[in-house]
């Protein structure tokens, strides 16, 4: 959604710049910027993963891609072998993104909405890869308010693979 556009159609709020929200937009506090985690250790980044406790989400192995949720093939998280990338979300609604970072490491980024700064968020939705994940995707994303361009896009978190699993209440 354009700036003008969205400015065009939202309700009153105390959100800088804004005079109406859209009824996808919702505020939120988010911490931003969130604190990355940067090792070069692949046994850290499994420590990690699994210390974060994910309920659903999808990995990136060298093998290939991992779904898994309470509907999903996989109930619970599968780990074998060297992970690339991947999103997971835990009991708490939180994110656990973690990144290659082409350097031959990883970045594993938390993201919280609890506290911190407003911003706006809409969900989401994408369709999954073919018959091999989840039929859905959801994501937050995050806009932010510029003095000298309005509202843009700076962060997206996986929520879930089900509308009524992606925490969109908190």
């Amino acid at each position: 959604m354009q700036p003008k556009k969205l400015l065009e159609t939202v309700l009153p709020l105390q959100v800088k710049g804004l005079i109406n929200l859209d009824k996808k937009l919702k505020t939120c506090w988010l911490n931003w910027p969130p604190e990355p985690c940067t090792t070069s250790d692949s046994e850290i980044v499994e420590k990690n993963v699994k210390a974060f406790k994910p309920m659903q989400g999808w990995l990136c192995f060298q093998s290939g891609v991992e779904y898994f949720c309470k509907n999903c093939k996989e109930k619970t998280m599968p780990y074998s072998g060297i992970l690339l990338y991947g999103e997971v979300v835990n009991a708490e609604g939180e994110s656990l993104h973690i990144r290659e970072n082409g350097q031959g490491g990883w970045i594993l980024t938390i993201f919280t909405e609890t506290e911190g700064n407003k911003y706006l968020v809409e969900t989401k939705e994408f369709l999954g890869e073919k018959k091999l994940a989840p039929e859905k995707l959801y994501y937050h994303v995050y806009w932010q308010y510029d003095e000298k361009h309005g509202y843009h896009q700076f962060a997206a978190r996986f929520t879930g693979f089900k509308k009524e699993d992606n925490n969109s209440g908190k």
